[in-house]
């Protein structure tokens, strides 16, 4: 995750980008995004609420790649002109938690689609801290169609 420097998108826009709202907000900047890869930077903090003994947890961590595909999605509809539309995680696939990073680090996850049919994408997702990787899985998830 090195060579990431500056973001295209920062803290002040990146509710534009998802649907989440704090305190459930788990992304701080978006550093690359196009149709199939997306790189965020999320930075960890004491006072979040999936933030437990100075460290993200578990579920923290996880929601935090859920969310970077969600900006991926969103990241799109906003170059084409819409609103970003809800995401549900379907299924967790593999996954593995190296470590639970401090607080007072970011965490960066990158976030590959392997498969886009219709509403549905089954990404990979990878975070890292401190150049170590922290996590990684693979995820269904359901774009929530427009009614």
């Amino acid at each position: 995750m090195n060579n990431l420097q500056n973001p295209i998108v920062n803290s002040d826009t990146i509710l534009d980008y998802i649907p989440q709202r704090e305190p459930m907000v788990l992304i701080s900047r978006i550093y690359k995004c196009d149709e199939s890869l997306i790189v965020t930077g999320f930075d960890i903090t004491d006072s979040h609420i999936l933030t437990q003994n100075n460290k993200l947890t578990e579920s923290g961590i996880v929601e935090n790649m859920a969310q970077t595909a969600a900006s991926m999605a969103g990241f799109v509809a906003v170059k084409n002109g819409t609103k970003p539309v809800l995401g549900f995680i379907g299924n967790i696939k593999n996954l593995a938690i190296n470590f639970l990073p401090p607080s007072g680090n970011e965490l960066y996850t990158e976030v590959i689609t392997k498969t886009q049919v219709m509403n549905v994408s089954i990404i990979e997702a990878n975070s890292y801290s401190n150049n170590e990787l922290v996590a990684t899985c693979e995820m269904k998830i359901f774009l929530q169609e427009n009614a």
